[in-house]
């Protein structure tokens, strides 16, 4: 095949071309890797010149990466670009799992990525449940998942910090993955499974969620007895809507969320803390059992962000009066 100006085309740019316009198809922001590696083409940070692109400040890979098809013929136009998935711009966790050797204690007997994803899992009383997936020319894998509306997470290295595992990482915002199609001196990455790129599970959201930073103490509210009262029946009814209304892919963030207000009271001595979990627990029961979410999942949940609430206490002053004070504020 030739192109316009006559010039003859090398096949594996062709093919390498509709991989990364498939990936766009399919809603993924792809740039070009290197061929044979997995290094992006675009010059980094510290080499920036500040010219063209970068005239008004670097341009990584992840800032171009990009779903227009007119420019993903340019880039691979003549050079066989493998084809870099950008994870934050697409939306995308991806778990990645290893097969280097892990001498650790606790994991000594278990070489690959796959069984430590699987005990963790088990762990928690979940399955891994089936999505999109490439096994990489080392023999790993990536598994992709969708990123919830509202969460942002980013890359983790496996046993460190808040991560998976030993042997699984992810990649997330401010990383990458090279696509199925793209080739290496080792070999190809290919499709392992064709299905389609299914949410991330609460639980694994959960588990690589890092713990917000601790709210500063809230000036307390002034308020009757009788209006204060009013005030926390509201916040209760208003956080048990919103978990059970939560929308497939925002239920895990919005019941962490709803559990955070209510654990800010519990931790001012406002709330009790059984009750608080019950509400919660009650307005999630709708949610259990529908497309994988487990009990046991919305009670870590709920566990998670009454801990994290109590860490910055909403208090009210009670006047004797019905006047209430203007001082306060709601959060």
């Amino acid at each position: 095949m030739t192109d316009s100006a006559g010039k003859q085309q090398n096949p594996e740019t062709l093919r390498l071309r509709k991989v990364a316009l498939e990936a766009a198809e399919a809603g993924l922001f792809v740039f070009p890797v290197r061929e044979g590696s997995k290094l992006p083409a675009f010059h980094g940070k510290n080499d920036c010149k500040g010219r063209g692109v970068c005239a008004d400040g670097h341009q990584g890979w992840e800032q171009r990466s990009t779903r227009d098809p007119e420019q993903i013929r340019r880039w691979w136009s003549q050079t066989p670009w493998n084809v870099g998935i950008a994870c934050g711009p697409s939306r995308l966790l991806v778990i990645d799992l290893d097969v280097l050797p892990e001498r650790g204690v606790e994991w000594k007997d278990l070489a690959k990525g796959w069984p430590v994803l699987d005990r963790v899992a088990a762990a928690h009383g979940a399955q891994i449940p089936a999505t999109y997936a490439v096994t990489t020319p080392s023999g790993g894998g990536h598994l992709y998942y969708r990123m919830p509306d509202g969460l942002e997470l980013r890359n983790t290295q496996g046993g460190v910090g808040h991560s998976i595992g030993p042997l699984v990482d992810t990649r997330a915002g401010g990383g990458f993955v090279v696509g199925a199609g793209s080739v290496r001196p080792e070999g190809r990455y290919t499709v392992a499974f064709h299905g389609v790129i299914e949410d991330l599970p609460g639980w694994l959201a959960d588990l690589l969620s890092p713990p917000p930073q601790p709210e500063p103490r809230a000036v307390p509210l002034q308020l009757s007895t009788r209006r204060a009262n009013a005030y926390i029946a509201a916040i209760l009814d208003a956080e048990a809507d919103n978990v059970s209304s939560a929308l497939k892919g925002q239920r895990q963030i919005t019941l962490l969320n709803s559990a955070r207000t209510l654990g800010r009271l519990v931790g001012g001595r406002e709330l009790d803390e059984d009750n608080a979990r019950e509400v919660l627990l009650q307005a999630a029961t709708v949610h259990i059992g529908v497309d994988g979410m487990t009990r046991g999942e919305v009670e870590r949940t709920i566990d998670r962000g009454v801990a994290y609430g109590k860490q910055a206490p909403r208090t009210i002053e009670r006047r004797s009066d019905e006047r209430d004070g203007e001082n306060g504020s709601r959060s």
